[in-house]
């Protein structure tokens, strides 16, 4: 793009080459016409300060950033990218997650005010009201979109609360626009807002960034990253400019942490680790990468249907992945997607006659990879031979699975890559399956 903000900068630069050619021809007249085209290019480059900040080119060799996301006392930890999202969310998660201390009450975590980290334009607000499992209104969460110049585009996600001065310098409430439903409205902007400046407060919140500079991601299936603002605008009634702006180009999801000035860059990067401050990320690239798919192989995500669109608000998907804190765990992210997982696996019944649950669980699976057929990292899966899981624990510190899991990429007979996954509870231990491994026919089919 070529915007109003790049011609002056060009022509501030052409006026400037010209008045120093002129220093260079006339020298008697040199400190004059050099003065004189510091001034100019100052005069010129301030006409641009309303151009918008998508215009402005990025500025080679300086960091995107020039200020924190939050106070750093009041940070305990940050979430690396690629970490297990709840289910409903792009998998793997394509930001880095905010944690802040314990606060003033038992089980409740300290509130900060979320800062720009730069001088950026708010180019959309999105506030979504959030609801538990029967329905009931928990409280809004605020979805923060800028654009620091032509490449550079961020965002912060589950703010808790929006600054009052932002809500009312966008008109209010009252002039968002319902996006699907009342629980989802969003609003464009283009409010100017300077490094440190509040946006708004919670008690730990995402931040997302992308790089249009950056390669895409490899991915096995990039287009079910990608969302039609056009034909979503037509269902929803809503603008196309405004889907466009808060859809997230999740294949150049980088880490936010690698664009702050090298001072705060360290002191960030020493918080990566999990939600609680207790296990801290390992390796070169502590802050990983976002997306974990391996083309040709069982690792990344695999969708419920052979076309669902991983950019919608349901996301019908899980995730075969490492785990974000320590590579060398590896992660079943089921989303209770998979049906012969019920709860009686992983919480058996102890008392005599009581009712199996039946239920399926919707936390993820940990397990540390081992060798063989047995435990295999996903990545190396490259055949279609089966493989068996054990030793399960649910998360990383609840029970062991009472049972193993079968696993096998297939092709189907138009070529399309399947992954079938069955939980079996009629053994312990992969050894104990009888030769050669197989389906019992309770499993389920997923897709690339």
């Amino acid at each position: 793009m070529f915007g109003s903000g790049d011609a002056t900068r060009l022509a501030a630069g052409l006026l400037t080459a010209a008045l120093f050619g002129a220093a260079i021809a006339w020298p008697n007249a040199g400190t004059r016409v050099v003065e004189r085209a510091g001034e100019l290019a100052a005069d010129t480059l301030s006409r641009a300060e309303g151009a918008p900040m998508a215009e402005r080119l990025c500025a080679i060799g300086e960091p995107a950033f020039s200020g924190p996301f939050a106070n750093i006392d009041d940070v305990l930890s940050v979430s690396p990218l690629g970490g297990v999202t709840a289910p409903g969310e792009i998998l793997p998660a394509p930001y880095i997650r905010i944690n802040t201390r314990s606060g003033d009450k038992a089980f409740e975590r300290r509130m900060t005010n979320a800062l720009a980290p730069a001088k950026a334009d708010i180019v959309a607000i999105e506030r979504r009201i959030l609801r538990d499992p029967y329905g009931r209104a928990l409280g809004p969460s605020w979805t923060v979109h800028f654009r620091s110049c032509e490449k550079i585009s961020f965002y912060y996600d589950r703010l808790d609360q929006i600054d009052p001065d932002l809500l009312a310098r966008v008109g209010g409430l009252r002039a968002f626009t319902e996006v699907g439903s009342p629980d989802h409205l969003a609003i464009k902007s283009t409010l100017r807002v300077n490094t440190g400046d509040v946006i708004g407060s919670s008690d730990g919140f995402d931040v997302g960034l992308h790089d249009l500079n950056a390669t895409p991601a490899p991915m096995a299936r990039p287009e079910r990253y990608r969302t039609d603002s056009f034909a979503r605008a037509e269902v929803f009634d809503v603008a196309p400019d405004l889907l466009a702006t808060i859809n997230l180009d999740t294949a150049r999801a980088r880490c936010a942490i690698d664009y702050l000035p090298r001072g705060l860059k360290d002191n960030w990067a020493n918080k990566l680790g999990d939600s609680w401050g207790i296990r801290r990320a390992k390796g070169e690239n502590a802050c990983r990468a976002a997306l974990v798919d391996t083309p040709g192989t069982a690792q990344g995500a695999w969708f419920t249907d052979a076309a669902h669109n991983a950019a919608t608000t349901k996301v019908s998907a899980i995730a075969l992945s490492p785990d974000a804190i320590d590579p060398d765990r590896l992660i079943f992210a089921l989303h209770g997607k998979l049906t012969s997982l019920t709860a009686s696996l992983l919480y058996p019944v102890k008392t005599m006659g009581a009712e199996t649950n039946s239920e399926i669980p919707t936390d993820f699976l940990s397990f540390t990879k081992g060798d063989g057929r047995i435990n295999v990292p996903f990545a190396e899966i490259n055949d279609h031979s089966p493989y068996c899981y054990q030793r399960l624990r649910s998360n990383f510190i609840g029970p062991l699975m009472n049972g193993v899991i079968l696993l096998q990429r297939q092709e189907s007979k138009n070529g399309q890559e399947l992954l079938k996954i069955e939980a079996r509870g009629d053994v312990t231990s992969c050894i104990d399956l009888e030769e050669p491994w197989s389906f019992t026919g309770n499993e389920t089919v997923f897709y690339r």
